[in-house]
């Protein structure tokens, strides 16, 4: 019995996630750059210190940027879930010590996490009580934050870029892709 081509690519036979993900990384109609960026981008909001705004950031970007990837961005947003969130924002908080010349001298004792809930952010009292209590981490927070989104950008968009080249190398070698380390007008010597 002979097998018939999925007409969909070699990605298309390969179920799960990273399956999917290798279809959207391989998705004719954007270039390795777009992709990337799209990558890129998501994982830049990921990293974002202001918490709640990123999936509407997310949708003004691609409602902006007509020539975005969305699943690809929204992946790279939402690596920042219930699950990762603890350790991007402590990160962060450390990177922001660093830069203020604090040394990774963190002091928590402070702070009450169990009294921070949903009244926290519905009335005023409860916000201004949290803004106290967490001043001591909110500025190295922010500025921890906002150079980590920085940094995750570029890394988001090197890796990104060079595994969708390499994965359109090796599935879709039809396309005579130029080089990415040539010019594209270069000729191969045989």
């Amino acid at each position: 019995m002979t097998e018939t081509p999925d007409p969909k690519g070699p990605a298309a036979a390969k179920p799960g996630l990273w399956g999917r993900m290798k279809q959207h990384l391989l998705h004719p109609e954007l270039t390795p750059h777009q992709v990337a960026l799209s990558f890129a981008l998501g994982f830049h909001i990921c990293w974002n210190p202001l918490l709640g705004l990123h999936t509407a950031l997310v949708l003004l970007l691609c409602f902006l940027f007509k020539g975005l990837h969305r699943p690809v961005m929204l992946v790279g947003a939402f690596l920042n879930n219930p699950w990762t969130m603890v350790p991007i924002a402590t990160a962060s908080t450390y990177a922001g010590n660093l830069l203020l010349g604090r040394g990774l001298n963190l002091d928590l004792a402070a702070i009450d996490w169990r009294s921070i809930g949903w009244k926290t952010f519905t009335t005023r009292e409860g916000f201004e009580a949290a803004s106290r209590m967490l001043e001591p981490i909110l500025v190295p927070y922010l500025l921890g934050g906002a150079l980590m989104s920085l940094l995750a950008f570029g890394i988001g968009y090197l890796v990104v870029r060079r595994l969708a080249v390499r994965l359109r190398a090796l599935h879709l070698p039809h396309l005579h892709l130029p080089h990415p380390h040539r010019p594209s007008g270069a000729e191969d010597s045989k």
